[in-house]
């Protein structure tokens, strides 16, 4: 028995909010994934040196700004609902800005973590460090009927990464 490519449905990545446990599959990966890092050096001036003397000091944070689609024609495709919400994924990284309710220390003060999961690829825990939505199409009715939602997640870690694990693990880490 043969099978086909087009019968096999696109692994599709997912985020998950790590304060409450709920997941949300992406409705369409999106068609890049920027990775980004920077590497701090202090610049030392030394009086009659021909160059800056770099001195390492730390490594920022890996930066993936990512560009969501949402699409209402395309999710009644891939959904059992006739009348999909596609404002539930909006709500949801929106969730992913505020700090949650009941918080009893400072650390937990500050909005909930997420996992961001591109299947082979990327998997960091992160926190959402800016989020933009543009309203592409509308219907009669005024409700949004495909949009983009740009966020820019940002990895968090409480261990330090040593070169060697970074050379092993790659982007997928969310587990540390």
């Amino acid at each position: 028995m043969s099978l086909s490519i087009a019968a096999v449905a696109p692994v599709r990545g997912l985020m998950c909010n790590l304060h409450t446990g709920e997941s949300m599959p992406l409705l369409l990966n999106p068609t890049e994934l920027r990775e980004q890092v920077r590497v701090n050096y202090s610049r030392l001036q030394v009086p009659g040196l021909s160059h800056e003397v770099l001195q390492f000091q730390s490594t920022g944070n890996t930066s993936l700004p990512v560009e969501f689609y949402v699409d209402k024609f395309f999710a009644r495709t891939v959904s059992a609902e006739q009348d999909p919400d596609i404002l539930d994924f909006k709500r949801f990284l929106q969730a992913l800005t505020v700090p949650s309710g009941g918080a009893q220390d400072i650390a937990a003060g500050g909005p909930p973590r997420a996992l961001f999961v591109w299947p082979g690829l990327v998997s960091v825990t992160c926190v959402v460090t800016s989020l933009e939505f543009r309203y592409e199409l509308f219907g009669v009715s005024g409700e949004a009927l495909v949009y983009r939602a740009q966020a820019t997640l940002e990895e968090i870690r409480d261990l330090r990464m040593t070169s060697e694990e970074l050379r092993t693990l790659g982007s997928e880490r969310g587990g540390m």
